[in-house]
């Protein structure tokens, strides 16, 4: 009797200790997961959630957005607004848009600054500005600015006066640098696209029988 009860002793610590196969079916390696495509972020659908201090209105297409975060009461954004505006000249109709999110709690104060400033490029009201979540770039502090791509990929970001000033300045290299990527990925969505109409007409094909 006690050698019976050792012997089914054993066989339920066999039991437990042996691998569990249904488990092991579920790993990584028996069960692969499609990884899923990253989500990308739309600058113009951001815009469309926006309002303007002025009458200016960003360019629909175009290859760099630069966000530039400022406001009326830091120094440093106001030393930088004639420079800013030079390049806007330079860039507006070829390729590259500025848009500046104030951060004026007046809207008033706000298009005072814009009309004595001159500004010709586009100005988001601060109650509106947070539909664009474009991170700020550098340390946050203002003035900062964010060089993206439509689909929101960063190309490049700093804070200070005089780093948001050489960023922009470098506009013409971001455009070609930006409409370079564009192209990559205008070729991989193809190639992408043909792999997949190849694969499905090979589904779709009757397999051939074998006459022996």
């Amino acid at each position: 009797m006690k050698r019976l009860f050792s012997i089914a002793i054993m066989m339920l610590g066999a039991a437990f200790f042996a691998p569990n196969t249904a488990y092991a079916q579920d790993t990584p390696e028996a069960a692969e997961v499609e990884a899923s495509e990253p989500e990308t972020v739309s600058v113009p659908d951001m815009l469309k959630e926006v309002e303007y201090v002025t009458k200016a209105k960003p360019k629909k297409k175009v290859a760099v957005y630069f966000i530039l975060r400022s406001h009326s009461k830091c120094g440093f954004c106001r030393k930088i607004v004639p420079t800013i505006n030079e390049h806007y000249k330079a860039m507006k109709g070829k390729g590259a848009e500025l848009i500046m999110l104030n951060g004026d709690a007046d809207p008033k104060v706000a298009r005072e600054w814009a009309t004595e400033a001159e500004m010709l490029f586009p100005i988001v009201t601060k109650d509106t500005a947070g539909a664009v979540t474009i991170p700020a770039g550098g340390s946050g502090g203002t003035p900062n600015i964010v060089a993206v791509t439509p689909n929101g990929t960063v190309l490049k970001s700093d804070s200070g006066a005089n780093d948001c000033e050489q960023i922009v300045g470098m506009w013409k290299e971001l455009v070609k640098e930006a409409k370079a990527e564009q192209k990559k990925a205008k070729k991989a969505a193809a190639k992408k696209k043909k792999a997949k109409k190849k694969a499905k007409a090979a589904e779709a094909e009757p397999e051939e029988l074998s006459l022996d």
